[in-house]
């Protein structure tokens, strides 16, 4: 296996669930978000689930026509389109809760979870083609833009508006781990409680069946046979995994993540990447791009105001994987 891929699998192994054989596993699979986009329902009778999946896959398409900055007529590139112009522009009830959530992690992680990055995230998507660097005038100024307030609700909090055209926004780090969680609470409540949801490998899951089995999630980290031995449980959990394992470019003889520090406009050029379970999708997803961009002190400060989130944190230094921050998810003997 190369050195610089992570794998999350979801294994089905609990013995509750196998020894149950009228507890069937179906399994669907479409794509979205640029991702696969996979559905496991454990039932015993299908009648009408097909339905339901349909209703859940057209969720998810709906939750990206909201959310994508790929597709020009989702809400999130309407807004982004009138930023500066004064103009609010209405959004749905999904896009002001990834906000909120998305307010809360640039709060908390003292402003290196930023999702009004998008300027920088484009730029630096033509430096993973082009392999040239980003303009660094221009890097510089969205950069001293992102220090004033972007965002603004009117009064009632049914539309917003950016305040400024270097504002613009990209959830690309909260997106998926939300959608996930989002048709995973569409399943349960559509008389589905056993289920798990995969977006491009943010995972939501509640419990495989009705005697309270975990999903068992395969973490393999290249070169460590003490983790990638180990199989982590989650129920009613999400885990989502972050880093420069995923997406980087070399320029000039430097490697260069995907995840962009907000501070500076430049790709992380260490090769941190991070692990996170938490209760809700989008919390994982997000906590687990903020522990790649954090200082490690700061991070442990966050986490404790968190005290139901798990994180492991790992680097390669000098061709070996070091352990930087086990916060719950490893076991220690």
């Amino acid at each position: 296996m190369n050195k610089k891929s992570l794998l999350i699998t979801v294994c089905l192994l609990c013995c509750g669930f196998l020894t149950q054989a009228q507890w069937i596993k179906y399994r669907f699979e479409t794509a979205r978000m640029g991702s696969p986009f996979r559905i496991i329902v454990s039932c015993q009778d299908s009648v009408g689930l097909s339905q339901t999946i349909q209703k859940a896959q057209a969720l998810a398409e709906n939750l990206e026509m909201q959310l994508s900055d790929y597709q020009a007529n989702s809400d999130l590139s309407q807004v982004n389109h009138r930023a500066g112009t004064g103009q609010f522009y209405t959004i749905q009830e999904p896009f002001r809760a990834i906000l909120k959530e998305s307010l809360l992690a640039y709060r908390q992680s003292g402003g290196d979870l930023n999702i009004f990055i998008g300027r920088l995230v484009a730029a630096w998507r033509i430096a993973r083609k082009t392999q040239l660097m980003p303009e660094q005038e221009l890097l510089q100024k969205w950069v001293k833009a992102l220090q004033s307030p972007c965002l603004e609700f009117n009064a009632d909090s049914s539309a917003i508006r950016l305040l400024n055209s270097a504002c613009q926004l990209d959830v690309g780090s909260i997106g998926k781990g939300f959608v996930a969680q989002r048709v995973l609470d569409y399943l349960v409540k559509s008389g589905y409680p056993y289920a798990l949801v995969d977006a491009g490998g943010k995972v939501s899951a509640s419990q495989v069946n009705p005697q309270g089995d975990a999903w068992k999630v395969g973490l393999e980290l290249p070169n460590s046979k003490k983790v990638s031995t180990d199989f982590l449980e989650i129920k009613h959990q999400s885990i989502a995994s972050s880093g420069k394992t995923y997406q980087q470019v070399e320029i000039a003889g430097k490697n260069y993540s995907h995840v962009l520090d907000p501070q500076t406009g430049i790709g992380l050029e260490h090769a941190r990447s991070a692990t996170a379970i938490a209760p809700d999708g989008a919390r994982a997803d997000w906590i687990a791009t903020a522990a790649t961009i954090m200082e490690l002190e700061e991070l442990k400060v966050m986490l404790q105001r968190f005290p139901q989130v798990q994180v492991l944190v790992w680097e390669y230094q000098r061709g070996k994987l070091e352990i930087l921050l086990n916060h719950g998810i490893l076991k220690v003997e």
